[in-house]
């Protein structure tokens, strides 16, 4: 009798339990406290709120003036907001089931790479062992698995692309609608995934196109895998191009005119601005490279007989090329190096190499002549490491920006205004943090709250713009810090701005 041996759809649903069950426990607020988000936060809950309507095509907005490519995020905070706020009441604000719906979505990508890992080494111990290490990595960075802010939620797609494009390089055609679907949220996430994502997933289709190539079958034996890669990829453009076409050119037009105007950083700051995402200490970063490159390629030579060599070696390549790319962006793509988090989705690359590296090298513990208990003793304590140092973290809890002021400064501009349209002007330009939680917390009372100055378009949205009606019935009022408020007793603090009437333009009467 042969033993019984876990299947794929076993691996994914055990581990993104697992992974859920434990951001959840740690973030186990979400359940309870009320949550008014704040900033960048807010702005996205506006365009989650259009998610909820259909009406959304376009991602979140960029500092640059434009709206990143597509909305895929949105309903997935969409989905949450609605199934376990507005559905099923387990928490207790609309933010709460967006993140909520985050935490799943990084949980299922990780889980998914952890499958991908198991489809080739055909056992359980490996895949622990490189689930222990993910924990670990995790215990330390965190935020890349917890923060609903969109800088860190590029990561664990970004991991899922590296490691299914290995996998389809190395000949999984089963394994490319996992690159598809990276890909895709990637792309929707920010338009720098337009020059990161074709170059690794060309490269992987490459690779993949030349190993068929070489051994003589062509693509229609996995025409089922070639299909469900088309039907995922038509997912993902069906906004983006209904966008092109509703208004054309949709925001393309605006990425070409933005990288038309970058400066060229010197090599040396480009590197060290790269190296950061690896390790604090730039010499520390450069030894953590030389040791997961060299332990990736050592492990796929070692194991150049098993087939899960492959997987290895075309890992490391892609995750050379993911990291020249990134210097290259880096180089000519950013604009100021100060902004660390354009590079937080990198952090991406050490964490693929360490899962490789851990499952390669658990892999290869049998050629030691070690007995098949402390190879599975090893696996178990890795993962047994990563657990404790996840749940001991500090770092592992969901954390943003609140502007608990929002309910009291909605009363007294809805009691002032008695049933017409609340209009914001917003200045000085750092109080707009606490302006769009006014906004979308209007929307959530019924209240019609729209901002007075166009050029806040790309952060509220056309919809919440104000009107020539709004502008002639509503009643104004200045969102400022404290220092820039009009003469009077403010309405309303939201820490650190104020809310206050804004003075007749007549004066008294």
């Amino acid at each position: 009798m042969t033993a019984h041996r876990p299947r794929g759809a076993t691996v994914f649903g055990a581990s993104s339990v697992t992974l859920l069950a434990l951001l959840l426990a740690r973030s186990r607020e979400l359940f309870w406290r009320v949550i008014y988000e704040e900033g960048d936060l807010a702005a996205n809950s506006i365009i989650t709120y259009q998610a909820k309507h259909f009406d959304l095509l376009v991602g979140n907005y960029s500092r640059i003036g434009f709206s990143h490519p597509g909305p895929a995020y949105f309903y997935v905070q969409a989905a949450g907001e609605w199934l376990l706020h507005d559905l099923l009441g387990v928490v207790p604000s609309p933010w709460n089931g967006q993140a909520v719906a985050i935490l799943a979505l990084n949980a299922a990508c990780v889980a998914l790479v952890l499958t991908v890992l198991f489809g080739w080494f055909r056992s359980p111990v490996p895949v622990a062992t490189a689930g222990g290490a993910a924990l670990a990595y995790l215990a330390a960075h965190g935020e890349i698995v917890t923060s609903t802010w969109m800088p860190y939620a590029y990561t664990t797609p970004f991991l899922l692309l590296l490691v299914a494009a290995a996998s389809v390089a190395a000949g999984r055609a089963g394994h490319l609608w996992l690159l598809v679907l990276a890909g895709g949220l990637l792309v929707h996430g920010h338009a720098e995934f337009l020059f990161f994502v074709p170059f690794i997933a060309g490269a992987a289709l490459l690779a993949h196109w030349w190993r068929r190539r070489r051994r003589g079958t062509g693509p229609t034996r996995d025409r089922v895998s070639w299909l469900a890669a088309s039907g995922v990829l038509g997912v993902f453009l069906l906004p983006i191009v209904l966008n092109v076409l509703l208004n054309w050119p949709g925001e393309f037009g605006k990425y070409v005119a933005y990288g038309g105007e970058r400066d060229v950083h010197p090599p040396a700051e480009a590197l060290r601005y790269q190296l950061q995402f690896w390790a604090a200490d730039p010499w520390l970063a450069l030894a953590v490279v030389v040791v997961l490159f060299a332990g990736v390629r050592l492990a796929a030579h070692l194991a150049r007989e098993e087939a899960y060599a492959g997987l290895l070696l075309a890992g490391w390549r892609l995750t050379v090329l993911g990291a020249l790319l990134f210097f290259c962006y880096t180089s000519y793509g950013i604009d100021g190096l100060h902004e660390t988090y354009v590079g937080y989705f990198s952090r991406a690359m050490p964490l693929a190499l360490l899962m490789l590296a851990a499952a390669g090298w658990v892999a290869l513990l049998p050629r030691l002549t070690l007995r098949p208990a402390v190879t599975r003793g090893v696996g178990a304590g890795a993962l047994a490491a990563g657990l404790v140092a996840a749940v001991l973290s500090p770092d592992l809890v969901n954390r943003r920006a609140e502007v608990p002021g929002v309910p009291r400064a909605l009363d007294a501009m809805a009691a002032r205004a008695d049933g017409r349209p609340i209009v914001l002007e917003i200045r000085p330009h750092d109080a707009w943090p606490e302006a769009t939680p006014l906004v979308i917390g209007g929307v959530r009372r019924g209240l019609r709250v729209c901002v007075r100055d166009p050029k806040w378009r790309v952060l509220v949205t056309d919809e919440f713009i104000c009107t020539e009606r709004d502008l002639a019935d509503g009643e104004r009022f200045v969102v400022s810090r404290p220092g820039h408020a009009p003469p009077g007793a403010p309405l309303a603090d939201l820490h650190p701005s104020v809310v206050s009437p804004e003075p007749s333009p007549t004066g008294p009467a």
